[in-house]
């Protein structure tokens, strides 16, 4: 299987039908994630990708290892916090409104975007009320 670790782009035509593995390493930093105030704590996380190539379908699933940072709710000071979801996706070749399901059409290169199933896994992982420490005083106790 053949990723583009920076644009998060699989080649399709390096897959084999059926079950493809496959584990990347992405340059975290090079990636443009467009989160406000997120960004990569590591420079490096670790893909682990399955991608099931079918006739009617590409369903790729894996988990993404990696830690970024966001600024503490309380203090503003940089948190800490690793990506904890799940990725999953299903993409289709053409679209089926009647089947009801919300699957990605694949583009017409013969390229997979993974991208916004990645960042998804990120944005979901984003603390609610970040904090740096449990008993951080706060902004007004430094």
């Amino acid at each position: 299987m053949k990723l583009d670790a920076v644009k998060l782009i699989i080649d399709l035509k390096s897959l084999s039908r059926g079950i493809n593995r496959g584990v990347f390493t992405i340059p975290l930093e090079k990636v443009e994630w467009n989160i406000e105030g997120v960004e990569p704590f590591d420079s490096q996380g670790t893909l682990e990708l399955v991608v099931d190539y079918r006739d009617d379908a590409v369903l790729c699933s894996g988990r993404l290892d990696a830690h970024f940072r966001t600024p503490c709710a309380r203090c503003l000071e940089p948190t800490r916090f690793s990506i904890t979801e799940d990725i999953y996706r299903e993409y289709a070749w053409s679209p089926d409104p009647a089947s009801g399901e919300q699957r990605e059409v694949i583009s017409q290169s013969g390229e997979l975007d993974i991208f916004d199933a990645l960042r998804e896994a990120v944005l979901l992982s984003i603390p609610g009320k970040p904090l740096c420490s449990p008993d951080c005083a706060g902004i007004c106790y430094d």
